[in-house]
Formats: structure tokens, C-alpha cells, sequence
């Protein structure tokens, strides 16, 4: 089993929370998703195949923002409107991996405590993911974790749901080809991405997964979280047919591993000659 901070150090270079001490109000469920889109169909899109991101279109990036995908502004980013303390948390964070990564003294929530990376960062992680898909549900299996998030077809927001690391999911089909998850009830524990952007409890994501053609998939996600953000963010992502199987490696989050990684080579390897 490797340790995450191998992955995040050495995966993730290869292809270069902050949680509110009170709980805040719940969101209300966003009313596009009551009503659906005049395009929705019964018509089930075929999002059939293990599905990797594909770094030729873009698909591989350290930022949600769209105009800075690498987090070299970060703070800056014209299409990141922050709140106040959002802007002040993220810069305060440090990051794994990145232009600004320390990832000896990182903070970063899911190396540190093998947090889960929340349903926007799951993408940036060089792993594979699938689509199983029946009437009542769809289920998203990610490799890194593993984890598995579930989205209820053609149903409702529970009235009142807990804060969740996946949060509560509703989706539907649009045009045939395209699947729309709506996701609330989200914890504000997780970053939106790599760099440290934050999310409340009041964030809302629509996805919508639509496969181009055989080997092509892509994702647009619309982040409204106005606990942090002035204005929606808007990200997207490309995937392609992976040539590994699903689930060749099974990576999973050890913080006993992650210590003795620090301990044995990351510590060392930052460790000036003569300061030995």
C-alpha cells in the first residue's frame, strides 16, 4: 500500500479545511433541480468504460479556476470572486503540490489526516474512474480511496440532509448523452482543488458528464458556494479511455504511512547538508 503523500509528491508532480466551528444553515434544495431541465430525458447516456483524465485536453489541472489551472495566481484568479476570509484562508494554506507546494509542512487536509477530497478534487488525482449505472441509481467509483459516491435518478433533495463529505446527490439525464448530478448537503471540510480553495456548508455543484464519443468524456462543474464565493465558480475536466483496467491499484490513505514517509525521505531530502 503507498502512502498518499507518495502520491501527491510524486504522481501528481509527474503530470503536474477549513470547517466552519458552527454548522451553517442548510441549503435549501436549488430549485433547477426540482424543476429539471426542459431538455431532461429518460434516454440513459452511455458512460460505460474506465475513464481517466486526459491531460493532452486539459484534463489534468492543480486549480478549479478555469483561467489558472496550474494555481499560479492563486488569490488572484479574475474568475474567483472570494469572500473576505476565504481569500485569507486560502493563502494561508500549504499545499502539497504545486507552484506554492511545502509538502513537508503542508496543511493540506487529505495528506495529513486522510481526509476525503471531496467530489471537485477527486478529479485531479492521476486515477481511473467508472460509471455503474441503473434506473433508480448511478453509482461513481473512484479508484483513489476507494470511495463511491451515490446518486439517487429522478428523485429529491432530502428535506433536511446532514453534512456529508459526497453530500446528498440527485441526478438525471438531459439530450441522451449527458448525465447531470446536483449535489447539497456538502460539509465545508474538503478543498475545491489542490491549492487550498474552500468550500461551507452552503455549497451547491451541478455536474454534467457528457460522452463526446467513444473515447472522450467531459465534465463541467458549477461550484455555488456564497459561504466563501461572491460569484459561481465554473471548472471543467476531459477524461479518455484508460488503458489500465479499473482498480489496478487500489490506493488507499494510511497516516501511519504517511508519518513514516516524512520521517524517512521527505524529511531528509529537505534537510540542508550542513545543518547535518
Amino acid at each position: 500500500m503507498r502512502s498518499l503523500l507518495v502520491m501527491s509528491t510524486v504522481a501528481l508532480m509527474s503530470v503536474i479545511t477549513f470547517s466552519p466551528l458552527l454548522r451553517a444553515q442548510t441549503v435549501a434544495p436549488p430549485a433547477a433541480a426540482m424543476a429539471r431541465s426542459q431538455n431532461s430525458s429518460s434516454r440513459m447516456a452511455d458512460l460505460s468504460g474506465d475513464w481517466g483524465l486526459d491531460g493532452k485536453r486539459g484534463g489534468i489541472g492543480q486549480s478549479i479556476s478555469l483561467s489558472d489551472p496550474q494555481g499560479k495566481l492563486r488569490g488572484k484568479e479574475p474568475d474567483i470572486s472570494y469572500q473576505p476570509w476565504a481569500l485569507e484562508k486560502t493563502l494561508s494554506e500549504k499545499p502539497s503540490t504545486g507552484p506554492d507546494s511545502v509538502w513537508e509542512v503542508t496543511t493540506d487536509p487529505t495528506v495529513r489526516y486522510c481526509d476525503p477530497q471531496g467530489p471537485t478534487r477527486i478529479y485531479m488525482w492521476p486515477a481511473r474512474t467508472r460509471f455503474v449505472q441503473t434506473p433508480e441509481y448511478v453509482y461513481i467509483l473512484h479508484e483513489v480511496g476507494p470511495f463511491v459516491r451515490v446518486v439517487r435518478m429522478n428523485s429529491k433533495h432530502l428535506e433536511d440532509p446532514d453534512p456529508q463529505w459526497w453530500g446528498d446527490s440527485i441526478g438525471w439525464y438531459e439530450n441522451g448523452d449527458t448525465l447531470v448530478v446536483d449535489t447539497i448537503g456538502l460539509n465545508g471540510k474538503f478543498w475545491l482543488d489542490q491549492v487550498g480553495h474552500p468550500t461551507t456548508e452552503k455549497m451547491h455543484l451541478t455536474e454534467r458528464y457528457r460522452r463526446v464519443d467513444k473515447d472522450i468524456l467531459e465534465l463541467d462543474q458549477t461550484v455555488d458556494d456564497p459561504g466563501a464565493y461572491t460569484k459561481p465558480i465554473a471548472s471543467h475536466r476531459n477524461f479518455k479511455i484508460a488503458s489500465l483496467p479499473f482498480m489496478t491499484y487500489q490506493w488507499a490513505c494510511s497516516t501511519l504511512e504517511n508519518q513514516r514517509f516524512h520521517d524517512n525521505l521527505a524529511a531528509p531530502a529537505v534537510t540542508s547538508p550542513s545543518s547535518k
